[in-house]
C-alpha cells in the first residue's frame, strides 16, 4: 500500500516524465508534499465512488427509524405465531414492545396471539383498544382492530 500512495503521489504531481524517473533526491522532496496530496486524492475518489455507488444502487444515508429496525422481529413472531408457537411469539413481541410500547402492529399482533394461542380475551380485548386509540379510524389496522375485537368479544360469548 505505501508504494501505492508513492506511485500515486509521483504519478499525480507528474514526476514520471518521458519515461524516466527524475533523481532520488527530487523524488524524495516531490515525494514529501505528494504523499498528503495523494492521500487526500484518494480519499475523495473514495468518497464520490461510494456516494455515486450508493445513488445508483438506491442506498440511503438516512438512518432506519426505531420501527424499521424492529420489523424484522415483527416477522419472527407473525412467523411463530402461524407455526403454532405461541409462547415464543409472545416472547419476541414483548421485546418489541418493550423498545416501542406504541407500536401498532406490535400491539395487534399480540392481542392476537393472547387471544388465539392462549385464549385471554380480557387482555387482548385492552390491547385491540390500545391500537384503536394510536391509530386513526380511517386506517385499515383501525378497522383492523375493531373487526377482531368484534370477533373476541362474540367468541367471548358463545
Amino acid at each position: 500500500m505505501f508504494y501505492g500512495i508513492i506511485l500515486g503521489a509521483l504519478l499525480t504531481l507528474g514526476i514520471w516524465a518521458g519515461g524516466r524517473l527524475f533523481t532520488f533526491k527530487h523524488v524524495l522532496l516531490f515525494s514529501i508534499g505528494a504523499i498528503p496530496l495523494s492521500i487526500l486524492f484518494i480519499y475523495a475518489l473514495e468518497k464520490f465512488g461510494s456516494g455515486l455507488g450508493g445513488l445508483l444502487s438506491g442506498w440511503s444515508s438516512r438512518r432506519p427509524t426505531t420501527r424499521e429496525t424492529l420489523a424484522a422481529d415483527l416477522e419472527k413472531a407473525r412467523y411463530s405465531k402461524r407455526e403454532g408457537r405461541f409462547q415464543e411469539a409472545l416472547t419476541i413481541i414483548d421485546g418489541v414492545l418493550d423498545k416501542d410500547p406504541n407500536f401498532p402492529d406490535a400491539l395487534f399482533l399480540k392481542a392476537q396471539i393472547l387471544w388465539k394461542g392462549f385464549g385471554n380475551a380480557s387482555v387482548a380485548k385492552e390491547y385491540l383498544k390500545k391500537v384503536m386509540q394510536v391509530v386513526p379510524k380511517d386506517e385499515t389496522l383501525h378497522r383492523w382492530a375493531s373487526s377482531y375485537y368484534d370477533e373476541v368479544i362474540g367468541m367471548e360469548k358463545s
